[in-house]
């Protein structure tokens, strides 16, 4: 019976690990890597702007899901224009719907393409960074965090940038 719950507690505990390693932990230290930017932006007429950002601390759930090329990315760059990091983001342009039409008596809805939204990006903190540029291109993923991101730099559209 000792055996049971043995394996009990340990197949609890291996699935309590493999939950925790899908997060990241960020403090308030100021170290590279340690904490998160959040950006509360814009989208307008195709172009980003920043309504807020701030500092935050704790876990947070890294991006799993990467498509093989995304329309946007940003990068976060230091004093000299080097790029200390960058990723993909998306911009919910659509807007999903539901409601209850009477004249039928069910539930319905539909989706909305938006010209302008707010979104949020969450961004690694680095106390190296200086300025955050957002791109549209078709990036491919494998490119991410590299300095070959802007062999072909014609290709991508500048959106906006954030000075810290």
């Amino acid at each position: 019976m000792k055996r049971f719950y043995k394996a009990i507690v340990i197949i609890f505990l291996l699935f309590n690990l493999s939950t925790f390693t899908d997060m990241s932990y960020a403090d308030d230290s100021g170290g590279s890597g340690e904490g998160y930017i959040l950006l509360n932006l814009h989208w307008s007429e195709g172009e980003i702007s920043v309504n807020s950002f701030k500092k935050v601390s704790g876990f947070s759930k890294k991006c799993l899901k990467v498509n093989a090329h995304q329309p946007y990315f940003y990068t976060l760059l230091d004093e000299n224009g080097e790029i200390i990091t960058a990723d993909c983001f998306k911009i919910p342009k659509k807007l999903f719907y539901d409601y209850f039409d009477e004249s039928i008596g069910e539930l319905t809805g539909g989706k909305l393409q938006r010209d302008e939204c707010d979104f949020v990006v969450r961004v690694p903190y680095n106390f190296k960074a200086k300025q955050i540029t957002f791109y549209r291109g078709n990036v491919p993923s494998s490119t991410m965090n590299s300095q070959k991101l802007f062999d072909k730099s014609n290709e991508y559209e500048l959106l906006g940038t954030v000075n810290f």
